[in-house]
């Protein structure tokens, strides 16, 4: 797979970080979310799931839409995280809103850098 995992611990706090490959595409991030479900990569104390989508190429189009709406319905728990993502082109901002208009209980939002991703994250906690 097209992405590297790490984690941020922020108080007592615990933040997943991915970072995508140039070469990676949406499949490449849906996967990477059907692993971290399958391998149990967010612990009680995760707050939320930072995606770095800088390099990340696809298209928007009725698929896409139609694929991360039916990962989210088998996936309602990723309600309870926030989830940054990282973009650098408007693709990837439409991505993001998409997810969100998916379900009003996503909270997920759009970011240029990682700093302000991780100041958004760690807000009020």
């Amino acid at each position: 797979m097209n992405v590297e995992y790490s984690y941020v611990d922020v108080l007592d706090k615990r933040i997943l970080c991915r970072k995508f490959t140039e070469n990676a595409c949406l499949n490449d991030v849906v996967a990477s979310f059907e692993e971290i479900m399958k391998n149990e990569m967010l612990s009680e104390n995760t707050i939320g799931i930072i995606s770095d989508l800088r390099g990340v190429t696809f298209d928007i189009n009725l698929s896409v839409f139609k694929r991360v709406s039916s990962f989210l319905k088998l996936h309602p728990e990723l309600y309870t995280y926030k989830l940054a993502a990282i973009t650098d082109t408007p693709k990837q901002v439409v991505l993001v809103i998409i997810a969100n208009n998916v379900s009003s209980k996503l909270n997920a939002k759009p970011f240029s850098t990682f700093d302000a991703s991780l100041k958004w994250m760690t807000e009020n906690i």
